[in-house]
């Protein structure tokens, strides 16, 4: 097996006390037990990911019932740990194609795809644009500053979004900041979104409220992100929120942080949809 440096993904570190994907819109926070078990289970599948891996395999080195695994899984994650591992495979994939160059045959085959045709099917699907095309992409956005893009739909109703960054990570974003703000029927960056705007700095934003899609997500890159940063992300800043589906008279407050250890991949590739 051919092995690739390690892509910088944030490396899991002390789970102690830290907020969750719902955690930082209500002030909870989970359980110590709960935040090092998903600590540990997302390593296991990180380390494992080119291998055929189930839910019995994962609760059995975690000591666990699956079906508690499970549950405790996703209530700190957002997703289940095999949907989970299917979305690291992805990001692996995005890595070794935008980095390392590679054909899609052949990173199929790296990130634990047997068939070259599923492995497209899915990337398609998860990422928003097929695997052969990820390099052209990546290409055209070196050559370009990203413009601003709205993908709306009709709806009745709209919600202001106001994103809440701390000074500190206002100031090492730099001047122009790429904001991205999306809606979706999971709460997990994956397949592009139902609405969605990038904007240059950050700035309040307000997109259609769509039926079956009541998760606002948002990533931030700083100002001079690289090709690899925009289309396969390492470390970025992101904030999810829940939200009614009866539209809201005043905007909603999106808590930004950095990703924490266990967060799903961002897979959708958002500067697919501008280029």
């Amino acid at each position: 097996m051919r092995q690739y440096p390690p892509d910088g993904l944030m490396s899991p570190g002390s789970s102690r006390s830290a907020p969750t994907v719902d955690d930082v819109q209500t002030g909870r926070l989970l359980d110590e037990t709960a935040t090092d078990l998903a600590l540990r289970a997302t390593q296991y599948l990180r380390t494992r990911f080119r291998e055929r891996v189930t839910v019995g395999d994962l609760s059995a080195h975690l000591a666990y019932s699956p079906s508690h695994l499970t549950r405790v899984f996703t209530s700190v994650v957002g997703t289940s740990p095999m949907d989970y591992l299917a979305a690291w495979r992805l990001h692996e994939a995005k890595h070794l194609l935008v980095s390392h160059g590679l054909g899609v045959a052949e990173t199929c085959h790296e990130v634990g795809y047997t068939s070259v045709g599923t492995f497209s099917r899915r990337f398609l699907r998860d990422v928003g644009t097929p695997p052969g095309s990820l390099r052209r992409i990546a290409d055209r956005v070196a050559e370009r500053t990203q413009p601003a893009v709205s993908l709306l739909v009709p709806a009745a109703g709209r919600i202001r979004i106001r994103l809440d960054i701390p000074e500190e990570m206002r100031r090492a974003l730099g001047p122009a900041p790429y904001q991205w703000v999306g809606t979706f029927p999971r709460p997990v960056p994956s397949g592009l979104p139902t609405s969605g705007t990038l904007r240059r700095h950050i700035d309040e934003v307000e997109l259609p409220m769509v039926p079956g899609s009541p998760w606002i997500l948002a990533t931030i890159f700083p100002d001079g992100a690289s090709v690899h940063e925009q289309l396969a992300p390492t470390r970025p800043l992101v904030a999810r929120l829940h939200v009614p589906e009866e539209p809201v008279p005043a905007p909603v407050t999106l808590p930004v942080r950095a990703a924490l250890p266990w967060d799903p991949a961002v897979l959708v590739a958002l500067a697919a949809m501008v280029v």
